[in-house]
């Protein structure tokens, strides 16, 4: 999200987590787009800073000033890192699927150091592919944290959602390149027909 108004728009169509940027490769960087006090003051959503490959001190310094109740770690982050965070954020470790890979062999490293997993899409760069990995390699995975479900995922998904969710422990569904008008802009009816077309309405 790169735009206040949109972030309490979302609050109140019910939306658990507002995610932000903190890359500056990616066309939705959202620094210098939102001020950080009017963020840190905007409640009713969980805000959730978005880092890839960034210092301890960038993460523990945009958390403060945000007011970021979880981080998001999409690059290549270990373990020992995550420990060095010490910050009183949720902690979601990002794994990039083809489909094929060893789901239990990713995560299992990461199960005391990470509050939850989410699954996004392999690809050369970092994020906002707006391509799918094969969800059915989730399938058969043992996780021992609430994960989120990204990648891809857009308007004409909701059949295919509903039937893998149907037996599947998501905790969240993480969408946005496939809902956007233009990077960091989000098309709000979509996402108002997204959510009442997943709750049957």
């Amino acid at each position: 999200m790169t735009q206040l108004q949109q972030v309490a728009q979302l609050a109140a169509l019910g939306v658990d987590y507002a995610g932000f940027i903190f890359y500056p490769a990616s066309p939705r960087y959202v620094a210098g787009k939102i001020e950080p006090a009017a963020l840190k003051a905007l409640a009713g959503i969980k805000k959730v800073g978005v880092f890839v490959n960034a210092t301890v001190e960038t993460i523990r310094e945009t958390v403060a000033a945000y007011g970021l109740e979880a981080v998001q770690l999409h690059g290549e982050e270990t373990p020992e890192f995550i420990r060095s965070l010490n910050i009183n954020a949720k902690i979601i470790k990002v794994f990039r699927l083809k489909g094929d890979e060893d789901i239990a062999g990713l995560t299992d490293p990461f199960e005391k150091e990470a509050a939850a997993f989410l699954f996004d899409t392999k690809a050369k760069e970092y994020g906002g592919t707006g391509q799918k990995f094969d969800w059915s390699a989730l399938r058969s995975a043992v996780l021992g944290k609430s994960w989120f479900l990204s990648g891809g995922i857009g308007p004409k998904d909701i059949t295919d959602l509903k039937s893998f969710l149907a037996d599947q422990e998501v905790y969240a569904l993480d969408v946005n390149s496939r809902f956007e008008t233009a990077p960091g802009i989000k098309d709000m009816g979509l996402i108002e027909k997204f959510i009442k077309g997943l709750k049957g309405e």
